[in-house]
């Protein structure tokens, strides 16, 4: 483990800092740290004052006990200043090493900063951080606690979490994490979850489920769902707070992905599979919600050929009933003008209108995304995002016409 410190230039008191069940002794507490942690390596960043002040005597203490090195750095009184203490504290740090952070004699906005550079090395270069320590010095007592400010870094996990759940609906790292703090309490025996670990699995599956454009099994997996973190809620609201104030929200787009039963294929569910792909394109999965699409169109031929009678999943899933119903769609609807086939049971001349256009074009557009644009005349990217959206629009006009009809 590396350790890194600062010191400053304070008159700094000879107190006994407590952490947890461990004391220490000291006017200078990283060197409390270097004996419970006993680090490898210990970076100690100073400025010019702090040197002449503190850092013989810091030696003294603790150079039996960890490899000390040192880094000069400016005193942070500009921008250009903090610049430069990010690059020095940056470089410091290797590719996945295991490091403490002390941030007790840190001075002005160095703790931010730093805690900032941390957030950055973890994205970048995959370090792990153990522990963010702060000795809480109280005037006029003898004794001061500390605190382990990891938490914070939690929290900013949390937000980036929250951020790229409703951007993207990807939930995998929250679900993952409510997973891993119900084995971590069971393991420490410090409390018997009995929801986390169901609510967070849920919420993993239901975001490949939306990865993968699996209108089913995200139907069936959200349903499931809402019942688990109602049950859930009251342990996250102890054992996951950041969680429960996006509790709302998480039930909120659930809701609008829950169904059920999805094995019976009616006028309801389809119209909730086009809010699914809705959102698949909304969250900018707009791959996935064009595959989606073009699919819905052969999932309502087969509902409205069938009199639009509710279906078993026998027979609205079979690969028979698929293959061709997009077969006729496809000789009544072909590509080029070409001769074509009337469809017997279309009798809605809006419909077929309607048809005409956009059987061909979603299946260009699934082309033209499945074979990743290898063709002689691709769709630029920002023409796949317009035309998809258009394409949506058009699945609810199919809907809407088909009640009237």
């Amino acid at each position: 483990m590396k350790l890194l410190t600062f010191l400053g230039t304070g008159k700094y008191k000879q107190v006994e800092y407590i952490w947890g069940d461990r004391r220490y002794r000291t006017d200078l507490f990283p060197s409390a740290v270097v004996e419970w942690l006993r680090p490898q390596e210990t970076v100690v960043f100073l400025t010019k004052e702090a040197r002449e002040k503190h850092w013989e005597c810091f030696c003294s203490m603790v150079r039996d006990r960890t490899t000390l090195t040192d880094k000069d750095i400016p005193a942070g009184r500009s921008e250009e200043e903090l610049w430069q203490i990010f690059d020095i504290v940056a470089e410091s740090v290797q590719q996945q090493e295991e490091i403490a952070v002390d941030i007790t004699h840190a001075f002005r906005s160095l703790p931010m900063l730093l805690l900032s550079i941390v957030m950055f090395l973890r994205a970048t270069r995959e370090v792990c951080v153990k522990h963010i320590f702060y000795g809480q010095y109280l005037e006029g007592k003898d004794e001061a606690p500390v605190l382990d400010l990891i938490l914070f870094l939690q929290l900013l996990d949390w937000a980036s979490a929250t951020q790229r759940f409703k951007e993207t609906g990807d939930a995998r790292w929250i679900g993952k994490t409510l997973c891993q703090t119900h084995r971590q309490l069971w393991k420490d025996q410090a409390a018997r979850p009995q929801h986390l670990h169901t609510a967070g699995s849920s919420l993993q599956q239901l975001s490949q489920a939306l990865q993968l454009a699996r209108p089913i099994e995200a139907a069936q997996t959200a349903q499931g769902l809402l019942e688990t973190i109602t049950n859930a809620a009251q342990e996250i609201a102890v054992w996951a707070r950041p969680f429960s104030l996006l509790l709302e929200e998480v039930r909120k787009r659930t809701g609008q992905l829950a169904y059920e039963p999805t094995e019976v294929l009616d006028e309801a569910y389809l119209r909730k599979q086009v809010n699914f792909i809705q959102s698949l394109f909304a969250y900018g999965m707009v791959v996935q919600s064009a595959l989606m699409a073009r699919e819905w169109v052969v999932n309502w031929a087969i509902w409205y050929k069938a009199g639009r009678a509710a279906l078993q999943r026998e027979y609205w899933l079979h690969d028979e009933f698929r293959d061709r119903v997009e077969h006729e769609l496809s000789n009544a609807f072909p590509a080029r003008e070409t001769s074509s086939c009337q469809l017997v049971w279309l009798d809605n001349p809006k419909l077929s209108d309607l048809l005409k256009q956009l059987w061909p074009d979603l299946r260009d557009l699934r082309n033209d995304l499945a074979h990743c644009g290898m063709r002689l005349s691709p769709r630029p990217p920002r023409a796949l995002y317009a035309q998809t959206e258009e394409y949506l629009l058009r699945l609810h006009e199919v809907m809407n016409l088909s009640s009237a009809g």
